[in-house]
């Protein structure tokens, strides 16, 4: 994987783009903060020019979370390996959600990968689908058997990232490319 990405920002290996963040539209993405079950954290979508950025603040007394969420994504994954994306951080931890839903609301299983970041240094994330675990509420589940909430499909409907590091406080990502490899 030596060859230079075409088309976007990633950098180490060839990526196919599959969101568009330049120029970013707010129309494709969804806030959802954990005010939705009585919590205080904020978090909001800004526009940058060469992508988005998720900034707010955690309140760990209620539900201690923020995310945004891609709105009708559709993307086949099933010839690619992960998942490269381009952040620059704050030093939190995060999570790259996957849902194969059709819904976006948050009720069904979303695939985590889980990522730290370095303080204003701008990284390439590679994410492969094996370290995705599957979710439901924040909380990792299994199915006896190996059932269908166990086995990532690889067709997703949405892509997210949510921070739930359980310290409050301002937190700002910044995101710069979103490819598959």
């Amino acid at each position: 994987m030596t060859t230079p990405p075409s088309g976007d920002v990633i950098e180490g290996g060839p990526v196919t783009p599959i969101i568009a963040l330049a120029p970013p539209r707010a129309s494709q993405w969804l806030v959802v903060n954990d005010n939705v079950m009585g919590g205080r954290s904020s978090g909001e979508l800004q526009l940058a020019p060469k992508g988005l950025i998720f900034a707010g603040s955690l309140d760990t007394n209620g539900g201690g979370f923020s995310s945004i969420r891609s709105r009708s994504l559709d993307a086949a994954l099933a010839p690619f390996e992960g998942l490269a994306i381009r952040v620059r951080g704050d030093g939190r931890d995060y999570a790259c959600d996957l849902r194969e839903s059709a819904t976006v609301s948050g009720s069904g299983v979303a695939w985590k990968a889980y990522f730290t970041t370095a303080p204003r240094v701008s990284v390439d994330l590679w994410l492969p689908f094996v370290a995705f675990e599957p979710t439901w509420r924040g909380t990792v589940v299994r199915q006896r058997g190996g059932g269908a909430e166990s086995t990532f499909h690889h067709t997703i409907h949405s892509l997210g990232f949510t921070i739930a590091d359980k310290r409050d406080g301002p937190f700002r990502l910044e995101i710069t490319g979103i490819g598959a490899y």
